[in-house]
């Protein structure tokens, strides 16, 4: 009976040792990156990427950068195509925050939004995601892998995603969301990834964040006038009241099948709790959703503009894309 357990063992090392000289097998691929999670996740790295968000009304590019400091700290930083960084992400021992340095806003709630939506920027908990994930195909190509999979929260917005993977270094490449029909939604395409780095604690603070650029509240609040913006996409409702509340501020009225309200005002400098919020990722601008019963509310800021749009109706993915469609827009 020994004899025949070690023909098999021996069997079984050569038939690993042939796998391992060709492609390596899904299972195999997986196991190995299911092992670069967790050493991710108990080291420090730092990536930088491009992002490019496709909309109704155009496309718009990003300037991604993120820290990551095990165990749980870490910092996403979120520009333009020049690099200008409007807003940060930050999760740290107090918290998570929502920091905008030109505005020296800063918005703290709760919430545990890496393993939701977090993912893309993070890179050990998109490895978790397809370590994890129950239907995924893989495909290799010149040294790389892509791993297909549905998303974890499924919407109307995006539905599956695609990871491209260095088959040799396992660092990240590509991620790419997919709408139900099929069409790339979001483009990830990363430009470095380190590991082993030290930050100094301030990379973490949000209040250092956010008065690393304080003479820009007031060259924005004189060189960008106020202008509102309305959504492109309505679902269907139709504009029934458009009220300035003040030269910084106006209210938008929607009606018909959902109902809405979208107000948007030019903020003031401070910081705003959110305690209950869910932090949502808008793909480029983070924002907060909040409320209870019948009523919901997502807040957000873009081009120096906090949006805050108000329903009984809509659902969270179709707020979603309301607010996606105000965006690479000139306000009136």
């Amino acid at each position: 009976m020994r004899k025949a357990m070690g023909f098999f063992v021996v069997a079984a090392l050569a038939v690993g040792l042939v796998a391992g000289c060709g492609t390596p097998s899904k299972t195999n691929m997986v196991s190995k990156l299911q092992t670069q999670a967790e050493k991710l996740d108990a080291t420090n790295y730092h990536s930088t990427a491009t992002m490019t968000v496709q909309m109704d009304n155009g496309s718009q590019t990003y300037y991604v950068e993120t820290y990551y400091e095990s165990p749980s700290v870490y910092k996403i930083a979120l520009g333009d195509s020049s690099k200008n960084i409007n807003q940060v992400i930050v999760r740290n021992t107090n918290g998570m925050f929502i920091v905008s340095p030109s505005l020296q806003k800063v918005f703290r709630f709760n919430g545990n939004w890496a393993q939701n939506q977090g993912h893309i920027y993070l890179y050990d908990q998109l490895l978790q995601q397809i370590a994890t994930a129950k239907d995924v195909k893989m495909a290799s190509k010149n040294g790389m892998y892509t791993f297909t999979m549905p998303m974890t929260m499924e919407n109307d917005v995006v539905s599956k995603q695609e990871v491209e993977i260095n088959g040799n270094t396992l660092a990240p490449k590509r991620v790419v969301l997919y709408d139900q029909a099929g069409h790339a939604v979001v483009t990830m395409n990363f430009t470095s990834f380190q590991t082993g780095m030290k930050f100094a604690n301030t990379e973490f603070d949000p209040h250092t964040i956010a008065g690393t650029d304080k003479g820009a509240q007031t060259t924005l609040a004189m060189d960008q006038p106020f202008g509102y913006i309305t959504p492109n996409t309505t679902l269907g409702d139709s504009l029934a009241m458009l009220q300035p509340q003040s030269a910084d501020n106006t209210v938008m009225k929607y009606v018909g099948q959902y109902g809405f309200t979208l107000e948007e005002w030019r903020p003031i400098v401070g910081d705003a709790g959110f305690p209950t919020a869910e932090l949502i990722d808008l793909y480029g601008v983070p924002a907060l959703y909040t409320g209870g019963g019948n009523s919901h509310q997502l807040t957000w800021l873009n081009n120096g503009i906090q949006f805050a749009l108000t329903s009984s109706n809509l659902s969270l993915p179709q707020m979603q894309e309301v607010a996606l469609s105000t965006f690479a827009q000139i306000g009136k």
